[in-house]
């Protein structure tokens, strides 16, 4: 059984978010937009804390919505999960005997499961308190539930949670909750363990034997026993070299990988990336070791995994994403590597963003995009190792000159695209549509950029019927002159392109139209060679223009024509994005 959906209120800084999960879900968005919120709040109601007298939350889980509010005064924390079938007749006999009473039927005749955690100061008892409610469908609560259902639930769906800051020291000790169990699964036949035990203390003797610097030790502690009973026995004070008992032993039981002279060092001496990868690891090794022996045949665990790409090399974060995959169980991942992004659909990502100081979720909707669009948009972010799902805007344009030119251009004018979450690059790898659509569906913004050729034509047409209601001019502009390299001529750059033009298509239609003339500048470009020279050309248009300085780049593309969107801008107030006609880079107030 898989948990389909969970709706948060008033917890933490999530007023109120629904969001649906697939069996592989990944959560992208900016830093502070509820990634490990939602993990935590799942993490919260499948765990045993649930059911901790004096409530599961602590005083900041809740919503303060002002600097004033205090959290006996908040708003109640609600968090509602929902659990379903994914065909009929999935849920085992047995699943529906551990869950008989808080069963439903949901949609498509499908058996769910709906578990709500509520939170509130109670004035009464002047304390925080926590209440558990299994739902009908209808989203009311069930009467006479029966006691044991939520810890079945727990059973059936065990939730483990990997955080981002993975302290391979903290995790490795004898009572963390991955490797405390390898160590505490102490199974040794009793003749065999005494018969080590004997050995041990045989060694141990050896070893203080030689090493007589704790005989001095040995005889002032000695002394206690004179002041302080110490029970009977001989010797009241033995000192151990080496632990004596085997439970002892392993519980000092640590890791020790080889570093680059041979030599092995434990693990905490290696570098983070290698003790983040050496959790994830002992984690998959819990996963398939633990699982079978502690919880029901039928149970299907929820990972809940934070960065999994901490610290680590793309290399590696490219197995770890190949590792995550072949992981049993529900995944449910916050990340902000385009690496791991390559190695899921599309549809299992859900992009997180601020809209007017509220977080939405945005998704593939089934049924929005085509099977064969999804083909070819999941190849492109496998090519293009997904990095351009992360930005908040995408400046389509139409070939490689214009790529180059905006992004150089901008760089010129001071300003870091990158960093105000701008990715520019060509649309026609695809087509226009492909990623409008896919731009959409994630909630990211676009403009496109097309040249005012035929070619051009079709692509800005194409761009409108994706509009809606939507303002053209804040979403398409077309090159003036025709396609980029000829604006460039235009506006002076002209002699970069005359130095390169073929000489065979020169001979064999000369230029007849006026100098400096569009018409010209048109002819200029059409005798340049059939094959390369773009980029090289792109190039020394830049080097010319970064010698000029801001007043080089062309009005169309260093102007701010004060259009705007309707919503809260993504970033900081007094940022001007001098993208052609990007102004200020703000959100649609809709998506379709």
């Amino acid at each position: 059984m898989f948990l389909t959906k969970i709706d948060i209120k008033n917890f933490r800084g999530l007023v109120e978010l629904p969001i649906s999960f697939d069996e592989t879900t990944v959560l992208i968005g900016d830093n502070n937009t509820g990634k490990s919120t939602i993990l935590a709040a799942i993490q919260i109601c499948l765990s045993r804390v649930l059911n901790k007298k004096g409530g599961a939350f602590g005083e900041y889980d809740y919503h303060l919505k002002d600097k004033d509010e205090q959290p006996a005064d908040a708003a109640p924390i609600e968090i509602t999960l929902t659990f379903s079938e994914s065909r009929q007749g999935e849920w085992s006999d047995e699943i529906i005997r551990m869950l008989q009473g808080v069963t439903g039927i949901g949609q498509n005749d499908l058996q769910i499961v709906t578990l709500r955690a509520t939170s509130r100061y109670d004035d009464a008892i002047k304390n925080f308190t926590t209440s558990v409610d299994f739902l009908n469908p209808q989203q009311q609560a069930l009467p006479g539930a029966p006691s044991n259902a939520l810890r079945n639930l727990q059973r059936l769906v065990p939730t483990f949670y990997l955080a981002a800051l993975r302290d391979a020291a903290r995790e490795f000790r004898s009572g963390s909750q991955f490797w405390g169990p390898f160590v505490r699964a102490l199974k040794i036949d009793p003749t065999l363990r005494e018969q080590i035990e004997g050995d041990l203390a045989s060694l141990n003797r050896q070893v203080l034997d030689a090493h007589t610097a704790f005989d001095a030790v040995r005889q002032r502690l000695g002394k206690t026993a004179g002041l302080v009973p110490l029970g009977g026995g001989n010797d009241p004070v033995v000192i151990e070299a080496i632990p004596g008992k085997v439970f002892d032993m392993l519980s000092r039981t640590q890791v020790m990988l080889s570093g680059k002279t041979g030599a092995h060092l434990p693990l905490a001496q290696h570098g983070e990336g290698t003790q983040s990868l050496a959790v994830i690891c002992l984690f998959d090794a819990f996963l398939e070791a633990q699982l079978a022996g502690e919880y029901d045949a039928d149970s299907k665990p929820i990972l809940a995994l934070e960065e999994p790409e901490a610290h680590l090399h793309p290399s590696a974060v490219r197995a770890v994403g190949k590792l995550l995959q072949g992981l049993d169980g529900q995944k449910i991942i916050a990340t902000h590597s385009g690496d791991l992004l390559a190695a899921v659909p599309l549809t299992a990502l859900r992009r997180l963003c601020r809209v007017n100081g509220a977080i939405k979720v945005h998704q593939v909707v089934p049924g929005s995009l085509s099977a064969d669009e999804l083909r070819r948009l999941d190849h492109h972010v496998r090519r293009h190792r997904g990095h351009f799902l992360f930005s908040r805007l995408w400046l389509l344009v139409e070939g490689e000159t214009d790529e180059f030119i905006f992004q150089e251009a901008a760089r010129i004018l001071g300003f870091d695209l990158f960093s105000a979450g701008v990715c520019c690059f060509k649309f026609v790898e695809l087509t226009v549509s492909h990623f409008i659509k896919l731009a959409d569906q994630l909630g990211i913004d676009w403009i496109v950029v097309s040249d005012t050729d035929p070619q051009g034509q079709k692509y800005a047409d194409a761009a409108k019927s994706h509009l809606g209601t939507r303002t053209e001019a804040n979403f398409i502009r077309q090159v003036p002159h025709g396609d980029m390299e000829t604006f460039l001529c235009v506006e002076g750059y002209g002699d970069v392109f005359e130095a390169t033009m073929s000489p065979q298509k020169l001979r064999q239609n000369p230029i007849t139209a006026t100098k400096g003339t569009p018409a010209y500048w048109e002819s200029v470009v059409k005798r340049q060679p059939e094959r390369g020279g773009k980029p090289e050309r792109a190039a020394s248009v830049v080097e010319k223009m970064e010698t000029v300085g801001a007043g080089g780049v062309p009005i169309f593309i260093n102007r701010d024509r004060g259009a705007s969107h309707d919503a809260a801008p993504p970033t900081p107030p007094g940022i001007r994005v001098r993208t052609m006609a990007v102004r200020r880079i703000k959100r649609p107030s809709a998506f379709p």
